[in-house]
């Protein structure tokens, strides 16, 4: 049994889109004065510096969320935008364990790290599994 190209690529878009969604909802609570842990790394930061930086994170994330979404509707046609998805989640571990790793510890941020490796991972694996499959990549 094979599955289809299609219904991998719309899943992971869905799946993508639903996860930051959940992350720009907590940067939105941060951003109103929420003292809850950035649910990417753990960090809890204080300031409305931090704050307003959580703000604008939070707009991105939600932009990124509606272009998901839009991805899953023509998953084929639209499945670049998971390599730049997993290029980007790659690209943010590296810059926070090169820039941020004094600031930035614990059990948070080393979940944060694994789950965005993973995530980027399995966004690159549909990807090339979809162009791998072009033949099939249609059906249901």
């Amino acid at each position: 049994m094979t599955i289809s190209p299609r219904s991998l690529l719309k899943c992971m878009f869905i799946f993508g889109a639903v996860v930051d969604g959940a992350i720009a909802v907590s940067w939105f609570s941060i951003a109103s004065g929420s003292e809850i842990p950035n649910i990417l790394n753990g960090y809890t930061g204080t300031g409305s510096d931090y704050r307003l930086a959580m703000y604008a994170g939070a707009m991105f994330m939600a932009g990124w969320t509606v272009l998901l979404a839009w991805g899953a509707i023509e998953p084929i046609e639209r499945r670049g935008l998971l390599l730049i998805t997993a290029v980007l989640l790659f690209l943010s571990v590296i810059f926070e364990l090169l820039f941020f790793r004094h600031m930035l510890e614990g059990p948070g941020f080393w979940f944060g790290v694994t789950k965005r490796i993973f995530l980027s991972v399995l966004a690159a694996s549909i990807y090339f599994y979809s162009l791998k499959h072009k033949g099939s990549q249609n059906s249901a």
